[in-house]
């Protein structure tokens, strides 16, 4: 605390760290807000160029994980095949596959208007007239109208708990038109730990269009959809070199196990990953490397499928280039935010 002068003893005044730090915080704020209202804007009005994601912040929390552009357009591709002005697509807890739909809609690429319901618990997504409000906890408490009335449906139950994915499936049995699969496009994306149970005793009867395994492209690489370099391959990991590579050397170890970040995958195919890319990292002989694992799009990672690059750095001028913008920080936060990861531990 700093004081402007001995008549302000007695009125606490910020630091110019604080100040800097506030200031900042409002700056994002007052940035993310009117990316808010511009995106409100085009949700209302025609518009030229993207919808995007940017202006949703992901809530951990509220387990939202937000898809990659690449696998969100994947997935509203799928959900669009053979689409009418005549479908009716029912878009459940999975807000990015529905902006890439918009996307795709306004571009022109698409000449069908199917109609298209998002149903959605965070209610930022209200700006869109095709919102609906969703809580898988209250399955079926949904307009009356949209009983029975979707021939495309695709859910992305928010946690991956039984009891969640045997509500969400509710859902899509009250919504859906029809329950076969010749008349119903299904997907449902879930963790690999959940398959057994959403394939085999919820949604058996009408096969799954996709999962997000189906529709990712490490896991088509895993199952020789698409070809690479391979440098190893276990039951548990599989290790390529990548096709753009930051310097000479420079690849991919990923864990066979569907997961789309560092938490959802399970400790025995992290601890091989690691073995694997130290063992790739003694092969070649590098001195300096850097192992770098993105989480989530604001962290950068662009395919949603856990992935460690292992980029050999031989000079300042190749391989990744980084910078560290160190803060001071307050020791008493220091301090109360390390017993509170403790206690959560």
């Amino acid at each position: 605390m700093v004081k402007l002068d001995q008549e302000d003893d007695d009125i606490p005044q910020l630091s110019a760290g604080a100040l800097d730090a506030l200031k900042e915080f409002y700056g994002e704020r007052d940035a993310r807000q009117k990316q808010f209202e511009e995106l409100k804007g085009q949700a209302e009005d025609e518009f030229e160029g993207n919808l995007s994601m940017e202006a949703f912040t992901e809530d951990w929390n509220a387990s939202q994980f937000w898809y990659s552009d690449e696998t969100a357009t994947v997935l509203a591709r799928q959900l669009l095949d053979g689409a009418t002005d005549d479908t009716r697509i029912a878009v459940v807890s999975a807000p990015s596959a529905f902006i890439q739909l918009k996307n795709l809609l306004a571009s022109g690429e698409y000449q069908c208007r199917p109609h298209i319901k998002l149903l959605e618990y965070d209610e930022r997504f209200a700006v869109f007239k095709e919102f609906v409000r969703y809580d898988f906890e209250k399955a079926i408490q949904l307009p009356a109208e949209l009983k029975g009335s979707f021939d495309v449906i695709i859910c992305d139950p928010p946690f991956l708990s039984q009891d969640c994915q045997t509500k969400a499936a509710l859902t899509v049995r009250w919504l859906a038109k029809v329950w076969n699969q010749k008349a119903l496009r299904l997907i449902v994306c879930t963790g690999e730990r959940m398959e057994t149970l959403v394939t085999d005793k919820l949604y058996g009867k009408v096969a799954l269009s996709t999962t997000m395994a189906a529709a990712c492209i490490f896991c088509k690489i895993i199952r020789g959809e698409i070809p690479s370099m391979k440098i190893f391959e276990s039951e548990k990991t599989l290790a390529f070199l990548d096709i753009g590579p930051l310097s000479k050397g420079h690849s991919l170890i990923i864990p066979k196990h569907h997961g789309a970040k560092l938490h959802d995958i399970p400790d025995d195919q992290l601890a091989e990953v690691l073995s694997v890319t130290k063992r790739i990292a003694i092969a070649q002989g590098v001195q300096d490397y850097n192992i770098l694992q993105n989480n989530g799009k604001i962290a950068h990672q662009v395919v949603d499928h856990v992935h460690f690059h292992l980029i050999p750095k031989p000079n300042e001028e190749e391989g990744l280039g980084i910078g560290w913008p160190t803060k001071p920080a307050d020791k008493d936060q220091l301090t109360k935010l390390l017993e509170e990861i403790k206690a959560k531990m």
